[in-house]
């Protein structure tokens, strides 16, 4: 006779969203990790420097698109869950893709790298103000906790990554392929994860006002930015495409894990989406157009 007792098995599930939450938590940690790595602190003095230009950058960055976004959702009635993704996206500035996208116009790079860091490290503070100020009254959110989060999963590594290119260029070199490579990877699988779970939400979008909102909103901050971006047209195509994709890694973040309606999420996803692609177009034509002169991209 067999006395062996058998436990009983318990087999865990992973739900979709679970999966959301891990791969965006690596993507973001590794993009702002490798963003830091390949700044530099003359980079950030020389973002500094122009201070019109600096002003200009924060105030459509930070106030003008927020208010935006707040005033068409008001206008649209959209529904708060989707409300609150548009204007958690809106509040989220510093797009890690600025950089990239001046790449593609042939704009000032060393301005859009700049810029980025010090959007990423005062959105700590203008993130949760800004929700707190303009969220639905039912879609309420604790605006310590949204600043730790922004502090914990962007500044914290975009600060690392700065202190590793200050103390061992060489070192940061080699990290920075690594962790870029990364979040490269983790960006295309968090895709792939978002249209699986959330492909029925983001269909249902259609008809609630959201893709015309986001529109709008990409498109007023394309003309906002590159009006804003000074007389230099390599500042001014940064400014624009910079503002108009917005900070989705760390929007992403927080709408997982700051919100249980996943509305938020399927905005945020479709709001960030129109602002990738706007930004991207609008760049590659930028791109195809002879410079003024050289200074103007440099």
């Amino acid at each position: 006779m067999d006395d062996r007792v058998y436990e009983p098995q318990v087999m865990v599930v992973i739900s979709g969203e679970e999966i959301v939450e891990f791969v965006t938590s690596i993507f973001v940690f590794s993009a702002m990790f490798s963003m830091g790595l390949k700044l530099s602190v003359k980079q950030l003095i020389n973002a500094l420097r122009t201070r019109r230009l600096l002003v200009n950058s924060l105030a459509v960055n930070i106030v003008a698109v927020p208010i935006i976004a707040y005033f068409l959702v008001q206008i649209v009635s959209v529904e708060t869950g989707l409300a609150a993704g548009i204007l958690l996206l809106a509040v989220s500035p510093g797009a890690p893709f600025g950089p990239k996208l001046a790449e593609i116009s042939d704009s000032n790079v060393a301005f859009a790298s700049g810029l980025m860091a010090i959007l990423c490290i005062l959105s700590v503070v203008s993130i949760p103000i800004s929700l707190l100020l303009l969220l639905p009254g039912d879609a309420a959110v604790d605006p310590l906790a949204i600043g730790r989060l922004v502090l914990v999963v962007q500044l914290v590594p975009l600060l690392l990554g700065l202190g590793i290119s200050f103390a061992s260029p060489s070192l940061a070199e080699r990290l920075y392929w690594l962790f870029k490579r990364l979040s490269d990877y983790t960006f295309a699988g968090l895709i792939v994860v978002l249209l699986v779970v959330y492909s029925d939400s983001m269909v249902s979008l259609v008809g609630t006002g959201t893709l015309g909102v986001s529109t709008v909103v990409v498109g007023a901050s394309l003309m906002l930015g590159y009006y804003l971006g000074g007389p230099a047209q390599g500042t001014r195509e940064v400014l624009a495409t910079t503002t108009a994709a917005r900070n989705a890694a760390t929007a992403l973040f927080i709408s997982t894990t700051g919100f249980s309606d996943s509305n938020v999420l399927t905005a945020v996803l479709a709001f960030s989406f129109i602002g990738v692609v706007g930004s991207g177009l609008i760049a590659s034509v930028w791109r195809r157009q002879p410079a003024g002169s050289a200074s103007s991209h440099g």
